[in-house]
């Protein structure tokens, strides 16, 4: 067996497990879903669970983090080419939201047993947020937090109310409330 299938397997055997976890999320609060009830519904063998993961919470935050590591980096310099891209990026990666609305309502519920609003909010203030470079590093790092704690707030409200806006149009306006807000 060559590598390239062993890893293939390997990828359909996680998948398998975190759609599992999340069908099973919909449902009921992680700390009630057990490993044999994901290997249930992944029809997969409780030993190949641990092979991977040492409990549901660990499953669930490397859906978290694959989740984290799509969102697009933005260009640390925002010229007009640059502007358009990061749109486009945005667009693109609320596209991937929308089709996936589902697993974000999940991570977003208060069934996920932990704060992933928390941990998106700190991801997007780790670099994310720009703030205006004549602002001090406290009002930069209120600046950031507001912004961030806003987009994911608005990013919610998006997916729960079923995406009523375009992920161009919801791009577009949460560039420019973060601008404007940067701008402070």
């Amino acid at each position: 067996m060559t590598q390239q299938q062993e890893n293939r397997r390997v990828r359909m055997t996680k998948r398998l497990l975190k759609d599992a976890l999340l069908e099973l999320m919909e449902k009921q609060d992680l700390i009630s879903i057990t490993v044999t009830a994901i290997c249930e519904e992944a029809d997969v063998h409780r030993s190949t669970f641990y092979n991977y993961y040492n409990d549901p919470a660990d499953l669930l935050r490397e859906i978290e983090q694959d989740f984290l590591n799509r969102i697009p980096t933005p260009p640390h310099v925002l010229d007009k080419q640059n502007q358009k891209t990061l749109l486009a990026v945005t667009a693109e990666f609320f596209d991937y939201i929308q089709d996936n609305k589902i697993m974000i309502r999940t991570l977003f519920s208060e069934s996920s047993g932990n704060n992933f609003a928390a941990r998106l909010v700190d991801h997007l203030c780790d670099g994310y947020v720009p703030v205006n470079r004549d602002t001090d590093e406290l009002t930069a790092n209120y600046t950031r937090l507001y912004i961030a704690s806003g987009a994911v707030g608005i990013l919610r409200e998006w997916v729960n109310e079923n995406c009523p806006v375009s992920s161009e149009k919801l791009a577009e306006m949460m560039y420019s409330i973060s601008r404007r807000v940067s701008q402070y």
